[in-house]
């Protein structure tokens, strides 16, 4: 259930916006973001440095294809690493199925946008 009420928080979220760097640049950074959030405060997930240094790569693919300007992109960042965070506990130590399915659904996107960007694609 979790996964479900989170999946549309996040789908919702993404289609509003009408910038093409929200989606899927942004978002893949508030992804790893979240993760390494979550990996700081959680015994269940080991703290990866290339966590943060894709997240950080991701933004920068963010802020080069963006409309709306910096503030626009780290405010969207911002709101959804915590949604990411809340994913990610989900997944892993909740178990949620939804969850995982949303995760991994997301890093197949983040990984195909990446290979094609020159900021991410020599990063993993």
């Amino acid at each position: 259930m979790a996964g479900l009420v989170l999946a549309a928080g996040l789908a919702g979220q993404v289609l509003a916006g009408d910038d093409p760097a929200l989606f899927p640049a942004a978002q893949c950074a508030a992804l790893w973001f979240g993760q390494a959030d979550y990996a700081l405060a959680s015994p269940y997930l080991d703290s990866d440095p290339k966590d943060l240094e894709l997240a950080r790569a991701f933004r920068q693919v963010a802020l080069r294809q963006t409309t709306q300007g910096p503030a626009a992109i780290d405010a969207f960042i911002g709101e959804q690493r915590r949604q990411m965070r809340f994913l990610v506990e989900a997944f892993l130590f909740g178990g949620d199925r939804q969850s995982r399915d949303l995760y991994e659904s997301l890093m197949h996107d983040c990984a195909d946008f990446a290979a094609r960007q020159p900021e991410t694609r020599d990063l993993r």
